[in-house]
């Protein structure tokens, strides 16, 4: 008998391994570039990103004037120009009543501070577990004021890190602006690349990131404008100091997912407790409590109805790797882009759903049959499988 072994696979030559190495080395030196190029403009591309939700965000007010026969340069501009001037407006109506009020609200911390903690306190509990004022007792108002205003140099800084900021915003705006008047031209040139189901598919997909991302955006703006709006009315009813610096506060933390509008709610009730009692502090615990149950169950359900409806454990890890990635910024912008991945996800796996019946269908298999061919065969022995042995 002939004895027959497997045969080894035959070996590589020199040249084979040698420009195998060369395209795994290559490929690597590529990646780490792309990486290291994606750092250096990292800022370059949040301002983009921040500019491209903002248009997402905007585009339905430009589309809804284009549609009544404007030009959409115009249509833009204009939308745009509302914007800002709004924007504008509501900073300059709410600064100053704020600016005077934070004054009078940080000089006045150290005495509210001590008649929330001290014996006869409403949190005097507290003050005999974790000895707050103990803690807070060598920090000065003087100290207090250095902080905020600084020396020579963090006053040089914050003139720096305000022009900064002033050209990222002036950046993104311009982005933004492009973005709304050349987007569908883009949009529109990548789809007349496409055919058949592929362009169906990639309009119905660009659609539903819109919504998803767009949507959100404008919810939470409308969300967090209704809890400061709240919270002014209820405080101005109750008399209690600094309302609209309080009810500023709690609209921008309101835009935090999941903790900000608790963190508001709480530094609100402390600051009732202590200026207005009792009675004020529980009366505001009592209306966040029922307003977080209508925005919860209500409010968010009405504004979000189009939108992508998230589990809480997927914001909270996007809003955590938005925190990581980019600060607090990095939130904001974690979960609307969550909503538009979850968004994109459900459409390719409802095209590759698509592709797979019409494949089967023209196999020659019913509807019914594509989308469920039915249980696997039983086991030997099992009811309705082959006989056992």
């Amino acid at each position: 008998m002939n004895d027959i072994r497997p045969q080894s696979p035959p070996a590589m030559r020199t040249s084979e391994i040698i420009r195998l190495t060369a395209i795994v080395t290559l490929t690597v030196i590529a990646i780490i570039a792309l990486l290291l190029f994606f750092v250096k403009v990292r800022t370059i591309l949040l301002w983009v990103l921040i500019g491209i939700i903002l248009a997402i965000a905007l585009q339905p007010a430009v589309g809804w004037l284009v549609r009544h026969r404007w030009n959409r340069i115009l249509a833009a501009l204009l939308v745009s120009l509302v914007t800002i001037v709004l924007l504008v407006a509501a900073i300059v109506a709410i600064a100053l009543p704020v600016v005077f009020q934070s004054d009078d609200f940080i000089r006045a911390l150290p005495r509210i501070v001590d008649s929330v903690f001290e014996t006869g306190g409403q949190l005097h509990f507290l003050e005999t577990r974790f000895h707050v004022l103990e803690r807070l007792a060598s920090v000065t108002p003087t100290q207090v004021f250095s902080v905020l205003a600084g020396n020579q140099d963090t006053i040089v800084a914050a003139v720096t890190k305000a022009a900064s900021i002033l050209a990222a915003t002036i950046t993104i705006l311009t982005i933004m602006v492009m973005l709304l008047i050349e987007g569908p031209r883009a949009w529109k040139a990548v789809l007349d690349s496409l055919v058949g189901d592929e362009r169906t598919w990639a309009d119905r997909i660009g659609q539903n990131f819109l919504r998803a991302t767009g949507g959100y955006v404008r919810g939470n703006l409308a969300i967090s404008l209704v809890a400061g709006l709240a919270s002014y009315a209820v405080l101005k009813i109750l008399g209690v100091p600094y309302a609209e610096t309080l009810a500023v506060l709690v609209a921008i933390l309101d835009i935090i997912p999941l903790v900000g509008a608790t963190i508001g709610a709480v530094i609100v009730s402390i600051v009732g407790f202590a200026a207005g009692g009792l009675g004020d502090g529980i009366v505001l615990v009592v209306f966040f409590v029922v307003y977080q149950q209508f925005e919860n169950n209500l409010l968010q359900n009405v504004v979000y109805s189009k939108t992508v409806s998230l589990s809480p454990l997927v914001v909270f890890i996007a809003a955590l790797i938005g925190g990581t990635l980019g600060g607090i910024v990095g939130v904001l912008l974690a979960i609307p882009l969550a909503s538009a991945g979850w968004t994109l996800a459900r459409d390719l796996i409802a095209l590759r759903q698509a592709r797979h019946v019409a494949r089967m269908q023209a196999e020659g298999f019913s509807e019914d049959e594509s989308l469920d061919l039915g249980p696997p065969p039983a086991a030997a022995g099992e009811p309705g499988g082959p006989a056992g042995g």
